[in-house]
């Protein structure tokens, strides 16, 4: 069941950039795998670049902001959409 948790988390991240009008990068699938290691399914949605911070989670106001401010979130998953398909 492993890489299924793993497949699950990573479409859920994608699922939700996107829902924000974001894209993912060719990190998201390295963070789903350090996700369902230190999380599981339960809490996928922790960050685990920082996870003893409440306020920073996936597509988190902290997350959008870092994004909007950098281009791209503390974790490097999450990116500013450009002219591409991912």
């Amino acid at each position: 069941m492993g890489n299924n948790e793993e497949e699950i988390i990573f479409e859920k991240m994608k699922e939700m950039c996107e829902s924000k009008g974001f894209a993912y990068t060719d990190n998201t699938r390295k963070i789903a795998r350090a996700k369902k290691n230190l999380f599981g399914l339960s809490e996928w949605f922790r960050c685990p670049c920082d996870s003893k911070n409440g306020e920073r989670f996936c597509i988190s106001t902290q997350c959008q902001k870092d994004i909007e401010e950098k281009g791209i979130c503390h974790c490097n998953c999450y990116r500013k959409k450009q002219d591409d398909n991912k």
